[in-house]
């Protein structure tokens, strides 16, 4: 009877929560005839995640209603993440504000739009939380298929089907390489009598090389769902080809859900601690490969980029290089665990601010062939538009690590954890990178300042009711790197 498994219920309120939210939108969605049903489905759908968020999420961080041992639930399946499910519901909401308006506009499908999404952020925010492969793998795949379904939305475009297409390819591969590990981490835990698709028994297999394969294989499935190098090329054609609401959330919130599972996975192992050195040291050297390789590329293949959209998806690459330094830094050094955890969630913030204002900028264009949006289409946008240009601006200056913004103090803390753990070869690349993203983002903003033709002017749509949650995604971006710069002169 030791082996009882309690079920502690409570722990997932925020995604059980979201679950049942959605499965009651779907339902009035499917009987509901008018389209200003759907609108008002689709809205409470946007209460509900604010629900979750709001009062869920502090559940997580500490509560009297959990049982002592909180930060190990179910049988030590499931953990604590607060600070990740606030982040994967603060996109679901952004991106559900962005959807209900857009969808409502046009069809009635905005509803089930809103509910796909809510399902998505619960099973992103289990997909973090879990301390078990099988259920990582479970929890990912859940939240796969609704990325599937929200890339494909819009289905009378072509680009979205064969995005879609193209993304239910490499999100088959990806899986089934994920699986493949489990199955060898299994097989290992077998052959040592322990179970080992449990993190906490991650540092006894080790020595085992079935293992070490097993831990390589869901390495690279993750290392595909955040596209980082070399698994990087359906990015572009993904993001451009799926709703901007869809884009945005699978930018910021999956690569957050795939960067912050690699950090808990690589930190679980204790490497620096293992009596196999050599081990440890190419750990290291295999994660700063891969973010050399993922800044490269994303830095490179941005040069070349007029498409807005396929522009944010190389930036999304070479900001994943950014973040797989912290992991490297977290792996090099168990010291360093915390400042690492720590500048992660809030570089995922900072992200989330510029990327997010990004998006509602290319969502008020008219019609929904946002995948055709280049430079040209922001000409003249600074003249006619100050509510979106100023969004932009802010937005393309925090991603390019221009102070004061959120994104330059990201920028410095990821710089700070790579120089206490002494991988001087990735501070240099990091300078690099982030000089060279520049020229590529600075061109979006050319744009955007360039009046060349006074006949012609930019077809946005004025921000409406968006305008003070575009306002406030540049205040947040401008507000916490100005605080750092404060706190240093």
């Amino acid at each position: 009877m030791g082996n009882v498994i309690n079920y502690e219920w409570l722990s997932v309120l925020p995604e059980g929560f979201l679950v049942a939210g959605s499965a009651v939108l779907i339902a009035v969605a499917a009987f509901a005839r008018s389209k200003r049903i759907q609108k008002i489905a689709a809205w409470s759908g946007v209460f509900l995640i604010a629900v979750a968020l709001f009062i869920g999420v502090p559940l997580l961080a500490g509560s009297s209603l959990l049982p002592e041992s909180a930060g190990s639930y179910f049988g030590g399946t499931l953990g604590e993440a607060g600070g990740f499910s606030a982040f994967v519901f603060s996109c679901a909401l952004l991106s559900a504000v962005m959807a209900a308006g857009y969808y409502g506009k046009d069809d009635g499908y905005a509803a089930e739009f809103v509910a796909t999404l809510m399902i998505c952020s619960a099973a992103l925010s289990l997909f973090v939380r879990s301390n078990n492969l099988m259920l990582s793998f479970v929890s990912l795949e859940a939240a796969t298929i609704c990325l599937y379904a929200m890339v494909a939305w819009n289905k009378n475009r072509s680009d979205s089907l064969e995005a879609a297409v193209k993304y239910l390819v490499v999100g088959g591969a990806s899986g089934a390489i994920f699986l493949l590990g489990v199955a060898f981490i299994y097989g290992a835990g077998l052959s040592s009598k322990a179970n080992l698709l449990n993190m906490e028994f991650f540092a006894a297999g080790l020595k085992n090389w079935l293992f070490i394969a097993g831990l390589c294989l869901v390495s690279a499935g993750a290392f595909f769902k955040i596209a980082a190098f070399p698994f990087q090329f359906w990015a572009p054609d993904v993001y451009q080809g799926a709703p901007a609401p869809a884009s945005a959330f699978l930018s910021v919130a999956s690569k957050g859900a795939g960067i912050a599972f690699l950090m808990k996975l690589f930190t679980s192992l204790g490497l620096d601690y293992s009596s196999d050195y050599a081990l440890s040291q190419t750990a290291v050297v295999a994660i700063s490969a891969i973010a050399i390789g993922t800044i490269l590329v994303g830095n490179l293949g941005g040069l070349t980029q007029v498409n807005v959209k396929r522009l944010i998806a190389f930036s999304g690459i070479s900001n994943a290089g950014y973040m797989l330094i912290l992991v490297a830094a977290a792996v090099k050094s168990s010291d360093l665990v915390q400042m690492a955890e720590s500048s992660l969630y809030f570089y995922l913030a900072a992200y989330m601010f510029a990327n997010y204002g990004l998006f509602f900028v290319i969502n008020q264009f008219p019609g929904d062939a946002d995948s055709l949006q280049t430079f040209s289409d922001y000409r003249g946008m600074l003249k006619g538009n100050k509510t979106l240009s100023s969004t932009a601006v802010v937005g393309l200056a925090s991603l390019a690590g221009i102070p004061p913004t959120a994104g330059f103090l990201g920028k410095v803390l990821i710089f700070v954890a790579a120089v206490y753990a002494q991988l001087y070869w990735l501070v240099g690349l990091l300078i690099v990178g982030s000089t060279i993203s520049i020229y590529y983002y600075f061109g979006w903003i050319r744009a955007i300042c360039d009046d060349y033709n006074p006949n012609e002017s930019c077809s946005a749509r004025p921000a409406g009711r968006l305008a003070p949650l575009m306002f406030g995604l540049s205040v947040a971006s401008v507000f916490f790197g100005a605080i750092f710069l404060c706190k240093v002169f």
